[in-house]
Order: C-alpha cells, then structure tokens, then sequence
C-alpha cells in the first residue's frame, strides 16, 4: 500500500467543500506540490544539523534548487524515496564542504569553482531541460528558455562563489556546498543521474503513486 499523507486532507477537504472526485484530485495534487518540499526540506534541515553542518547544507540544497527550478532532472516516482535520498545526500555535501574547505587554498579552490562551473555549464547546455512525466515541457520555446535560464543559474551561482571569495576566504566552506550542490544537480541530468533514479525506484517497485506524483531526486 503506497504512502500518501495528503489524501486524508484532500478527502477532509472534500467533505466539508463538497467537492467532486475530479476536485478532491487536483486538491491532493496541490497539497503532494506544497507539502512534500516543505516536509523534504524539514527533514534536509533536520539531518544537516545532527550531523553539525546545517549552513552548509542548506547552500548546497538550494544551490542544486535553483538549478533544477529550470533545468528539471532524473525524478524518484516515490515521494519517499525522494526525501531519503535529499536527507543523505545534501547533509553529506554540507559535511564534507566543511571537513574539504580548510584543505583549499583561495587558487585551487578558485580553479575547482572555475572548472565545476565550465563542466556544469556544458552539461546544461547539451542536457537540460529534462523532460518527466511530473514536469512536461509543452513547446520547443519553452525548452529554449528554459535552457537559457538554466545557464543563468549556473553563471549566477559562479558569480556569486567568485564574489564570496574575492570577499574572505572564510566563505571557503560555503563556496565549496554551492559548488557540490550545483555539480549533484548536473549529474542529475546525465544517463548515470537517470539510471541511479531508476534503481532507487526499484526499491519501492509496485508501490509508486501515478505518474504525476513523481518527485525531484
């Protein structure tokens, strides 16, 4: 039986609006849109600071956030397998900006900036946007910009690591989380990004929502 904690809502909401089937649906479909990211980023949040790094991991996850808004990527059809996967992964990007920085000097961690943002800005431009069943793209324009915002994002998060170094050197830990967020991003829209979203969904094979359901890796 698949998890899904907002059709107890949708159904409440039904019964006290007179709802019809079809609007109970759109219902649970925008609380799964406002309630799964919040709890995701709770439980993001949650991990970062047990494991004494929740600056760092915030920077990384809204790094690969901003990048996805537009880029898209490799999706999880499991709400929860989605929410594991960011409660691991982001924490331990956080920690590891934060055990990695003190080893960087400002020239290698400026060329590690230069050269993730140049290898990200190629994946980008030969990949993104994603197409999924949760995020379809509608027009070859749409595709277009998208595209090109998602270069944006890329050049604008660069500038920014750029912008905190050039500042102080104490940002090192900061700049590091941007850049392990936005390169976990760029892997999310590459065949190996895509394949491991497909074995994680093995886990929860048969259990999965409709295809509108699916989540963010």
């Amino acid at each position: 039986m698949r998890l899904d904690i907002t059709r107890p809502a949708a159904a409440y909401l039904r019964q006290q609006l007179d709802l019809t089937p079809d609007q109970e649906e759109v219902a649970a479909y925008g609380l799964q849109l406002l309630l799964y990211p919040l709890l995701d980023f709770a439980l993001i949040c949650l991990a970062g600071w047990l494991l004494g790094c929740l600056g760092a991991t915030i920077v990384a996850a809204l790094s690969t956030a901003l990048l996805r808004f537009f880029s898209h990527g490799a999706h999880s059809r499991s709400p929860v397998i989605c929410a594991l996967t960011g409660m691991i992964i982001f924490p331990v990007l956080g920690r590891l900006a934060l055990t990695g920085a003190p080893f960087f000097t400002g020239i290698s961690l400026s060329s590690t900036v230069l050269l993730g943002g140049i290898v990200s800005i190629m994946i980008v431009w030969r990949l993104s946007p994603i197409d999924s069943p949760a995020k379809r793209i509608t027009s070859s324009e749409e595709r277009r910009q998208l595209r090109l915002h998602s270069l944006v994002a890329v050049v604008f998060i660069s500038v920014l690591q750029s912008a905190l170094l050039l500042w102080t050197m104490q940002a090192a830990a900061v700049v590091l989380a941007m850049s392990f967020g936005l390169w976990w991003q760029a892997f999310s829209l590459t065949g190996p990004g895509h394949r491991l979203a497909a074995a994680l969904d093995k886990i929860t094979a048969g259990k999965e929502g409709n295809p509108h359901e699916a989540s963010d890796l």
